[in-house]
């Protein structure tokens, strides 16, 4: 069976977005005498290079700038003949004769003489060593001391956990370490749906506590990234809209935390190892309620977490 060849659609059917009236393609160039058009010099530099087209402009007249409508291209190497020197002479004798005593003064900034200046420079432009940092947590509580079914009371607490980068080290803290900070909290609560005033219990497991990691978001004040420190500021607990509110009762609270740090592995963030983990802390929260006089109100016992500082022990 014969197959039936389909005619070519020509070049504009196959790319339906037409070039500019000045493009290219509509001014072909043909080298010889006379001046170069910016739109033929422009076709021939996409062919053939700026440098080309650089060089043919000033052997037709052409009154355009040499390299037109791009950025410069890089110009070679300059050669023994371009700077005056005779082949055979590199470096030049006077080059060559380095007084013994100017050789003898050379060195490196650890002291070792003779050394040349491209191994300065690479000693200069090797990283930073990451050292050990410091982390930094203090807290307390700034509820309400009083609970009641009538009122709406805030029960929380208030802590800041700071990473301090190494002591002599320049690298900015967020560009040395992952620091992150885990959650787990539990509680019973009473409420207006509970029959006989039987409190409800809830609690969850480790989590990475919601925007304290990687990257640190600063718009919302809660962390602090500068160079030498990450601080988290967090209020944990019952406040503003979680705040406990009429006919609503909390039995019982406990929120613990922890950090993790390690050195930065770059890319996105993870929770892979290696990292160091702090000790946890925890905050707890008490209130008895009597269900045989609900009207009345009862004190709350808090406890914070406390104040702690750990010297991280960064693993390999």
């Amino acid at each position: 069976m014969r197959v039936r060849k389909e005619p070519e659609k020509d070049e504009d059917a196959r790319h339906p977005i037409r070039p500019a009236g000045d493009s290219a393609r509509e001014h072909p160039f043909t080298a010889g005498p006379g001046a170069m058009t910016p739109a033929q010099a422009m076709a021939l530099q996409r062919t053939v290079g700026n440098a080309a087209v650089s060089r043919m402009v000033g052997e037709t007249g052409g009154s355009g700038p040499k390299v037109p409508w791009a950025a410069p291209s890089t110009r070679s190497k300059r050669t023994q003949d371009d700077v005056g020197i005779e082949r055979g002479e590199s470096p030049p004798q006077q080059q060559q004769r380095v007084d013994k005593d100017q050789q003898a003064t050379r060195s490196t900034r650890s002291g070792r003489a003779g050394t040349s200046v491209k191994g300065k420079e690479k000693a200069a432009e090797e990283p930073e060593e990451i050292g050990n940092p410091t982390l930094h947590f203090t807290s307390r509580y700034v509820g309400a001391h009083q609970q009641s079914l009538d009122g709406s009371q805030e029960i929380g607490f208030e802590q800041q956990a700071t990473l301090r980068r190494a002591d002599g080290m320049t690298t900015r803290a967020d560009d040395a370490y992952d620091f992150w900070q885990e959650v787990t909290d539990e509680n019973r609560q009473i409420s207006p749906a509970a029959a006989n005033y039987q409190p409800k219990k809830s609690k969850r497991a480790w989590v990475v506590d919601g925007p304290f990691r990687p990257p640190y978001n600063t718009d919302d004040g809660t962390i602090v990234n500068e160079p030498g420190r990450i601080s988290f500021d967090d209020s944990p607990g019952f406040s503003r809209e979680m705040k406990m509110t009429k006919d609503y009762w909390l039995v019982s609270y406990q929120v613990t935390f922890r950090w993790k740090v390690r050195r930065k592995l770059g890319g996105r963030f993870t929770k892979k190892e290696p990292f160091w983990t702090s000790d946890e802390m925890t905050h707890r929260v008490e209130s008895v309620f009597d269900p045989k006089n609900p009207e009345a109100s009862a004190p709350i016992t808090a406890n914070a977490a406390g104040n702690r500082t750990w010297n991280v022990d960064l693993p390999n």
